[in-house]
Protein backbone atom coordinates (compact mmCIF):
# COMPACT_ATOMS: atom_id res chain seq x y z
CA UNK A 1 0.00 0.00 0.00
CA UNK A 2 3.06 2.36 0.48
CA UNK A 3 3.85 2.45 -2.97
CA UNK A 4 0.51 3.86 -3.74
CA UNK A 5 0.34 6.33 -1.26
CA UNK A 6 4.21 7.21 -3.08
CA UNK A 7 2.96 7.41 -6.73
CA UNK A 8 -0.25 9.75 -5.60
CA UNK A 9 2.52 11.49 -3.81
CA UNK A 10 5.02 11.68 -7.25
CA UNK A 11 1.60 12.48 -9.21
CA UNK A 12 0.57 15.48 -6.86
CA UNK A 13 4.53 16.68 -6.70
CA UNK A 14 4.70 16.72 -10.81
CA UNK A 15 1.06 18.61 -11.14
CA UNK A 16 2.59 21.07 -8.25
CA UNK A 17 5.71 21.81 -9.99
CA UNK A 18 3.88 22.51 -13.42
CA UNK A 19 2.19 24.93 -11.10
CA UNK A 20 4.47 27.16 -9.44
CA UNK A 21 6.90 26.53 -12.56
CA UNK A 22 3.81 27.96 -15.29
CA UNK A 23 1.10 29.66 -13.22
CA UNK A 24 2.59 33.17 -13.92
CA UNK A 25 3.02 32.54 -17.72
CA UNK A 26 -0.31 30.49 -18.46
CA UNK A 27 -1.88 34.28 -16.74
CA UNK A 28 -0.17 36.42 -19.22
CA UNK A 29 -1.03 34.26 -21.51
CA UNK A 30 -4.12 34.58 -21.30
CA UNK A 31 -3.58 38.74 -20.60
CA UNK A 32 -1.83 38.69 -23.99
CA UNK A 33 -5.11 37.17 -25.42
CA UNK A 34 -7.21 40.04 -24.18
CA UNK A 35 -8.71 38.84 -21.00
CA UNK A 36 -8.67 40.82 -17.53
CA UNK A 37 -7.04 39.70 -14.95
CA UNK A 38 -9.78 38.17 -12.86
CA UNK A 39 -10.23 36.14 -16.16
CA UNK A 40 -7.38 35.48 -16.65
CA UNK A 41 -6.35 33.72 -13.58
CA UNK A 42 -10.01 31.88 -13.96
CA UNK A 43 -8.26 30.72 -17.47
CA UNK A 44 -5.25 29.45 -15.98
CA UNK A 45 -6.70 27.75 -12.60
CA UNK A 46 -9.36 26.14 -15.92
CA UNK A 47 -6.27 24.88 -17.20
CA UNK A 48 -4.48 23.48 -14.53
CA UNK A 49 -7.68 21.71 -13.31
CA UNK A 50 -7.86 19.64 -16.57
CA UNK A 51 -4.23 18.70 -16.48
CA UNK A 52 -4.47 17.55 -13.34
CA UNK A 53 -6.78 14.57 -14.72
CA UNK A 54 -3.80 12.89 -15.90
CA UNK A 55 -0.67 11.94 -14.60
CA UNK A 56 2.86 14.46 -16.40
CA UNK A 57 5.22 12.26 -15.52
CA UNK A 58 2.68 9.55 -18.30
CA UNK A 59 2.96 12.67 -21.02
CA UNK A 60 5.87 13.50 -23.02
CA UNK A 61 6.06 16.88 -22.92
CA UNK A 62 3.57 18.40 -20.13
CA UNK A 63 4.79 21.93 -20.82
CA UNK A 64 3.06 21.64 -24.38
CA UNK A 65 0.25 19.31 -23.14
CA UNK A 66 0.08 22.55 -20.88
CA UNK A 67 -0.33 24.98 -23.24
CA UNK A 68 -2.50 23.38 -25.34
CA UNK A 69 -5.08 22.84 -22.88
CA UNK A 70 -5.00 26.49 -22.27
CA UNK A 71 -4.89 27.08 -26.06
CA UNK A 72 -8.42 24.83 -25.89
CA UNK A 73 -9.47 26.66 -22.52
CA UNK A 74 -9.00 30.12 -24.22
CA UNK A 75 -11.20 29.16 -27.32
CA UNK A 76 -14.24 27.68 -25.36
CA UNK A 77 -13.98 30.68 -23.64
CA UNK A 78 -14.43 32.68 -26.58
CA UNK A 79 -17.39 30.48 -28.06
CA UNK A 80 -19.33 30.58 -24.75
CA UNK A 81 -18.84 34.47 -24.74
CA UNK A 82 -20.48 34.85 -27.98
CA UNK A 83 -23.01 32.23 -27.64
CA UNK A 84 -23.98 34.32 -24.28
CA UNK A 85 -23.37 37.89 -26.13
CA UNK A 86 -21.05 39.25 -23.72
CA UNK A 87 -20.05 41.98 -25.47
CA UNK A 88 -23.63 42.86 -24.96
CA UNK A 89 -23.27 42.81 -21.50
CA UNK A 90 -22.93 45.66 -19.16
CA UNK A 91 -20.85 46.04 -16.45
CA UNK A 92 -22.59 47.05 -13.29
CA UNK A 93 -19.95 49.75 -12.34
CA UNK A 94 -20.54 51.57 -15.75
CA UNK A 95 -24.38 52.03 -14.56
CA UNK A 96 -25.20 54.88 -13.19
CA UNK A 97 -27.68 54.32 -10.21
CA UNK A 98 -30.44 56.22 -9.68
CA UNK A 99 -30.25 58.70 -6.58
CA UNK A 100 -31.66 56.39 -3.25
CA UNK A 101 -33.18 59.78 -1.60
CA UNK A 102 -36.50 59.94 -2.87
CA UNK A 103 -37.94 63.24 -3.84
CA UNK A 104 -41.23 64.79 -1.98
CA UNK A 105 -43.27 63.75 -5.12
CA UNK A 106 -42.55 60.37 -4.96
CA UNK A 107 -42.51 60.00 -1.05
CA UNK A 108 -46.05 61.33 -1.72
CA UNK A 109 -47.42 59.25 -3.97
CA UNK A 110 -46.07 55.96 -2.38
CA UNK A 111 -48.17 57.57 0.85
CA UNK A 112 -51.21 57.47 -1.55
CA UNK A 113 -50.52 53.80 -2.67
CA UNK A 114 -50.82 52.60 0.92
CA UNK A 115 -53.95 54.36 1.36
CA UNK A 116 -55.42 53.33 -1.95
CA UNK A 117 -53.98 49.67 -0.79
CA UNK A 118 -55.72 50.02 2.43
CA UNK A 119 -58.82 50.84 1.67
CA UNK A 120 -59.01 48.10 -1.11
CA UNK A 121 -57.91 45.46 1.38
CA UNK A 122 -61.05 46.73 3.73
CA UNK A 123 -63.36 45.48 0.76
CA UNK A 124 -62.18 42.02 0.93
CA UNK A 125 -63.78 39.48 3.34
CA UNK A 126 -62.48 39.73 7.55
CA UNK A 127 -60.82 36.06 7.15
CA UNK A 128 -59.26 36.65 3.29
CA UNK A 129 -58.23 40.44 4.42
CA UNK A 130 -56.15 38.53 7.85
CA UNK A 131 -55.09 35.62 5.29
CA UNK A 132 -53.47 37.93 2.83
CA UNK A 133 -51.74 40.30 5.65
CA UNK A 134 -50.26 37.27 7.32
CA UNK A 135 -48.88 35.96 4.47
CA UNK A 136 -47.42 39.22 3.33
CA UNK A 137 -47.02 41.28 5.55
CA UNK A 138 -45.72 38.58 8.27
CA UNK A 139 -44.51 36.19 5.76
CA UNK A 140 -46.53 32.80 6.72
CA UNK A 141 -46.80 30.08 4.53
CA UNK A 142 -49.41 28.83 3.14
CA UNK A 143 -49.43 25.71 5.02
CA UNK A 144 -48.44 27.34 8.12
CA UNK A 145 -52.02 29.63 7.23
CA UNK A 146 -53.68 26.42 6.87
CA UNK A 147 -52.68 24.96 10.51
CA UNK A 148 -53.38 28.58 11.76
CA UNK A 149 -56.87 28.21 10.83
CA UNK A 150 -58.13 24.85 10.59
CA UNK A 151 -58.19 24.93 6.89
CA UNK A 152 -56.55 22.65 3.94
CA UNK A 153 -54.13 24.60 1.45
CA UNK A 154 -56.17 24.19 -1.30
CA UNK A 155 -58.47 26.71 1.00
CA UNK A 156 -55.72 29.29 1.89
CA UNK A 157 -54.56 29.33 -1.92
CA UNK A 158 -57.95 30.21 -3.27
CA UNK A 159 -58.28 32.57 -0.53
CA UNK A 160 -55.23 34.24 -1.29
CA UNK A 161 -55.86 33.83 -5.37
CA UNK A 162 -59.51 35.78 -4.26
CA UNK A 163 -57.41 38.55 -2.32
CA UNK A 164 -54.63 38.55 -4.88
CA UNK A 165 -57.37 39.36 -7.80
CA UNK A 166 -59.34 41.65 -6.18
CA UNK A 167 -55.90 43.84 -5.06
CA UNK A 168 -54.92 43.87 -8.24
CA UNK A 169 -57.67 44.80 -10.33
CA UNK A 170 -58.96 47.24 -7.98
CA UNK A 171 -55.44 49.28 -8.01
CA UNK A 172 -55.22 48.70 -11.52
CA UNK A 173 -58.94 50.71 -11.36
CA UNK A 174 -57.94 53.19 -9.13
CA UNK A 175 -54.70 54.17 -11.15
Amino acid sequence: MKTDIRVGDDRRARLSDLVTRHRETLVRYFRRKGLDPAAAEDGAQETFIRISRVDPGDLASPEAYLFTIASNVYLERGRRARTRREDRHVHIDTVELVDSEQSPARIFEGREALVRLAKVLEELPARTKEVFLLNRMDGLTYTQLATRFGVSVGTIEKQMSRALGHVRARMDQDA
